[in-house]
């Protein structure tokens, strides 16, 4: 039976949950009716929706939302969000990201809607300190209420639910989400590279959790064990600070800004990942699929990327790191098993069959609420 379902997101920046809602539009849309509520991007950020109205979502802009805290701001988000809830009145609401989950959750326990709020990653542990962290949590187990919650990973869903203690058992589904498969492509910036000089790549946001300056170390070393060129592929608050530092270790890297993935995975020898923490990491899994070999600590969903095989684990530190990228670099046997298993993890995760488990989880909900109708909210 055909519902609306609505997405709520804080923005589509050019990043997985945008990229992710957009997959999973594009798997739902014949059979249901989907609308998207987002903010505004930030100066610089790639805005995807059109991607997503592409993908065959109604895309409904609210310039209150946005990424940033503001008492004032999130009050008139909130009262947005409420507006279009009563307008629209969903069958249900799926949220994404931190705030627009906070803002979901609290206005669909009020409005009666059920709530499936998906945690594309968390800031509980490598984002801020630990007093930070706890406030957080927190907050997410009093948000939590009744709502549904959706893990991408087994070790996402320890952290949270029994960790950090957020949300009814029965509640928790552990689901990855669609990630379509990226098909590497030329672009102009690439003539920047020195021919058959092997890249080191980086592809994601530049802030602190990515530790850039932990995959510049890898770089460095690596750099003393063979020919290898570095190329940073993203931006953000870090991007001034890691540009000075591999200048001042004359280092040969290339900072292109946001580009496509598709882009980025045409040149990469090795996708080199050095984050304290991850959620379910789109980058890995394109990587994987265009046949770019991916390097990582096993931190986060990370864990299971690496059981899975679709990633080579090291351990956290600049040698290890190094050695098994210099590894992928230099022995064609390694790299064909890594890069067959990488390719067979990431069509399992393709947006058709992970669109269908999405379905059905959504028909267990609205199973187990039934009726309910949108009240108003004070």
């Amino acid at each position: 039976m055909p519902v609306h379902v609505v997405h709520l997101i804080a923005r589509l920046n050019d990043g997985g949950p945008a990229r992710a809602i957009a997959a999973l539009v594009a798997g739902l849309q014949a059979r249901h009716r989907l609308t998207v509520l987002t903010g505004t991007v930030g100066p610089g950020e790639r805005d995807l929706s059109a991607l997503v109205a592409a993908s065959g979502a109604t895309v409904v802009a609210l310039p209150q939302l946005g990424r940033r805290l503001s008492l004032t701001g999130d009050w008139q988000a909130l009262r947005a969000v409420r507006r279009e809830l009563r307008r629209l009145r969903p069958d249900l609401l799926h949220t994404h990201t931190a705030k627009a989950g906070a803002i979901g959750r609290i206005l669909a326990r009020a409005m009666g809607i059920p709530c499936l709020h998906t945690y594309h990653g968390h800031v509980l542990h490598g984002y801020f300190p630990r007093w930070s962290s706890a406030l957080a949590a927190n907050a997410e187990r009093l948000l939590a209420g009744t709502a549904w919650h959706q893990a991408l990973t087994l070790s996402q869903y320890h952290e949270l639910h029994e960790v950090a203690r957020i949300g009814r058992r029965a509640r928790w589904r552990v689901l990855p989400l669609p990630i379509p498969v990226v098909t590497p492509c030329s672009a102009p910036w690439q003539a920047q590279l020195r021919p058959a000089v092997p890249v080191l790549g980086f592809l994601g946001r530049l802030t602190a959790v990515k530790d850039g300056e932990l995959w510049l170390r890898v770089l460095a070393l690596l750099q003393g064990r063979m020919a290898v060129q570095g190329v940073v592929c993203g931006d953000g608050e870090e991007r001034a600070r890691l540009e000075q530092q591999a200048r001042a270790l004359g280092l040969p890297v290339l900072f292109t800004g946001f580009v496509p993935a598709s882009e980025a995975l045409a040149v990469f020898g090795v996708l080199l990942m050095t984050s304290r923490n991850e959620g379910l990491p789109f980058a890995a899994i394109e990587a994987a699929g265009a046949g770019v070999p991916v390097v990582a600590p096993p931190v986060g969903g990370l864990v299971e990327l690496i059981r899975w095989r679709a990633v080579r684990g090291a351990r956290r530190t600049p040698e290890a790191l190094a050695t098994a990228c210099a590894a992928l670099l230099t022995q064609p046997g390694l790299r064909r098993r890594q890069l067959a298993e990488g390719r067979r993890c990431a069509l399992a995760l393709a947006p058709e069959p992970i669109a269908a488990r999405i379905e059905a989880l959504y028909a267990a909900m609205l199973a187990t609420a039934g009726p309910q109708p949108v009240g108003a909210v004070a």
